[in-house]
């Protein structure tokens, strides 16, 4: 199957997903429907945008993608060291959020990541605290108030300050 078809497919796909998504979250109540309703009508018009983009550019090229050696060919860039460095960087990265999460709860644990993760990427130290506060105010306003989902605590917050 050629990488265009594949493209369309997972396109038509996740258009059903997030229609049928749409519509069962139309039927919940209120709170329960909040999250895939909003979740749809941001996700169904991205997908299309997407869709309409890589239609123009398939057919600004005229051709296909270089097929030749098979959709699931891998490249020497992808096995090199430096590719495999910064995969064991991403696990890394996502076990220590899983770890502080754990112990300090994700609304600790979130922001904090997010501004190590920026400093670590040499962005300015205000960026990063910035950007850590929207998180925080997405997960605490957005989750915790408006959905109504409690956030874990996290073990050592737990511990210090009981439920």
């Amino acid at each position: 199957m050629s990488l265009r078809i594949s493209g369309v497919i997972l396109g038509f796909s996740l258009l059903g997903l997030f229609s049928y998504a749409l519509f069962s979250g139309l039927e919940m109540p209120f709170r329960a429907s909040l999250l895939p309703v909003l979740t749809s009508i941001a996700a169904i018009p991205l997908v299309i945008l997407a869709m309409i983009i890589d239609a123009r550019r398939a057919q600004k090229t005229g051709s296909q993608i270089d097929e030749s050696s098979g959709d699931l060919a891998v490249s020497e860039a992808e096995v090199s060291t430096d590719a495999f460095r910064r995969v064991s960087w991403f696990f890394l990265w996502f076990a220590g959020l899983i770890l502080a999460a754990h112990l300090f709860g994700f609304l600790i644990a979130l922001p904090s990541m997010v501004v190590l993760y920026l400093l670590a990427c040499k962005e300015t130290l205000s960026t990063a605290i910035l950007l850590a506060g929207m998180v925080l105010a997405i997960l605490y306003w957005g989750f915790q108030k408006g959905l109504v989902l409690p956030l874990p605590r996290g073990i050592l917050i737990t511990l210090l300050f009981g439920n």
